[in-house]
């Protein structure tokens, strides 16, 4: 805060001197300061490393790249997205019971195994229980998180007593953040079980009870989340960097939270949670995170999650179903997010078609500079597997080996994006409309070098088993997405 009192100062004061004009009657030139913490009006040239040529350059000028402060706006760049107001009888889906009647058709969400089918009082113990489970404990073979998967599958299931249930005892007994130190795994759990609950709300909120008590409670969490490392500093480390030039300029130690999974579940759940409680402020806190997020894409429209080693297609692939997902919210409002124009000049829909290109490629070039920097992957130097073809780079846990999770589930969640602007995807990874756990496309992913009728070095050893679900998120934004058709 004190950083940004002293940057209105002495841009104000800069501006007020120079409020006249230069002296031979042209308008001073702004530029920044040396620190790169506020403008600079002045006669004559600047030098030009100072010179701010385009948004995206005077974006990584704007507030603060320190991770422990929360800026007063995340951007300083207007758009077309801050004029959206929230309707006053919005909802996220406009048939309910189509949506409904689509949901009926398709296989149960759930694979198989024990997490994937907990038993019901094993989960409510962990979810009435968030502060003993956010962290990572386990309850017997169950983590947190394969319970908010169950939440997510027992409502899809009409299960809307027990998900009306878990709700209410978080808004009687509280949920508080965490605002646990370094990278967070508790306010990483924060803040996707405060995601499900604001998607859950918007999706449900006509068509279950929720009480005054809920709803005020909801709000009063989205209005007072704090996104920021609450690490202590060090003598070593006094501070530590959000994302914001990792693409140019990169600083250790980063907070790597800023720009991956947290800020795509914070924003999902400001957008929706504001426009189903009719709350402004929360909605406006969700588009100024949403501009942030079109700011971190580079001019060659690459995201700051190429810099995650080898580990990088386990992130990337989100892409696609994080920007389709914001696109099927503000469609809700009449906005066509896909056409947005971000920064960088590139329009939305082409920063998922760089994703698509990139992450199910045996060439990865484009984003070595980046993959490079290795961050996030606690110290895992393999990322030069990335250089092989994806049928000869190592197999494992998806993303850990270099291999990204099978694209069928992507192309489904994506399909909003798909439909309009790369429908061959379906037909190359695999597509269909009602769900069954099984598709496959043209694209097998074996080495074909061989010439033998017996496929061999396969990428997936089952490539037609896929899950519904793809990232974190609260809804299955096919279905949505379907159901919202004219």
């Amino acid at each position: 805060m004190k950083k940004l009192i002293l940057f209105l100062i002495l841009s104000f004061f800069s501006f007020q001197s120079f409020a006249a004009g230069c002296t031979d009657g042209s308008e001073p030139v702004k530029s920044i300061s040396a620190d790169g913490s506020y403008y600079v009006y002045s006669c004559g040239d600047p030098a030009p490393n100072q010179v701010l040529t385009s948004v995206l350059e005077k974006e990584r000028y704007c507030g603060t790249n320190f991770a422990t402060v929360i800026p007063e706006q995340w951007t300083c760049f207007e758009s077309p997205l801050m004029d959206i107001e929230i309707p006053e009888d919005w909802k996220l889906i406009d048939d309910y019971d189509r949506y409904q009647e689509i949901i009926s058709r398709n296989a149960t969400p759930r694979l198989l195994g024990f997490a994937s089918n907990p038993p019901k009082s094993n989960c409510t113990h962990m979810l009435n229980n968030f502060e003993e489970f956010a962290g990572g404990k386990n309850y017997g073979r169950l983590h947190y998180f394969d319970c908010l998967h169950d939440l997510r599958a027992r409502l899809y299931e009409g299960d809307k007593e027990y998900t009306s249930d878990i709700l209410e005892y978080w808004a009687k007994a509280g949920l508080n953040q965490p605002k646990d130190g370094g990278i967070g795994p508790s306010d990483y759990t924060y803040f996707l079980t405060l995601g499900y609950i604001a998607g859950i709300y918007a999706q449900e909120k006509d068509n279950m009870e929720f009480s005054d008590t809920f709803k005020a409670w909801l709000t009063d969490r989205l209005l007072n989340a704090e996104f920021r490392s609450f690490r202590v500093p060090t003598s070593h480390d006094p501070v530590s960097y959000r994302c914001k030039e990792i693409l140019y300029n990169y600083k250790a130690p980063e907070w790597i939270n800023d720009c991956s999974t947290p800020r795509f579940m914070y924003t999902e759940g400001q957008l929706v949670g504001g426009l189903a409680l009719n709350n402004k402020e929360i909605f406006d806190e969700g588009i100024d995170s949403l501009q942030y997020i079109t700011s971190l894409f580079n001019d060659e429209n690459i995201h700051p999650w190429a810099s995650r080693g080898i580990r990088m297609p386990g992130y990337y692939n989100q892409i696609p179903n994080w920007l389709t997902n914001y696109a099927v919210i503000l469609e809700t409002v009449d906005y066509d997010f896909f056409e947005h124009e971000m920064p960088n000049g590139f329009k939305v829909h082409k920063a998922i078609k760089v994703a698509f290109d990139i992450v199910w490629a045996d060439d990865v070039s484009l984003f070595w500079p980046y993959i490079q920097l290795n961050l996030g992957t606690n110290g895992d130097q393999t990322f030069p597997e990335l250089l092989k073809p994806l049928s000869e780079r190592p197999k494992g846990g998806s993303g850990a080996s270099g291999i990204p999770p099978k694209p069928q589930r992507v192309v489904r969640q994506a399909l909003f994006y798909v439909d309009k602007y790369q429908p061959e995807l379906k037909g190359k990874y695999g597509y269909e409309e009602v769900y069954t756990k099984n598709v496959t496309g043209t694209e097998d992913f074996c080495d074909s070098g061989t010439g033998l009728a017996l496929k061999t070095n396969c990428v997936y050893s089952d490539l037609s088993w896929y899950w519904m679900y793809n990232h974190e998120s609260a809804f299955d934004t096919h279905s949505i997405y379907k159901a919202n058709l004219d």
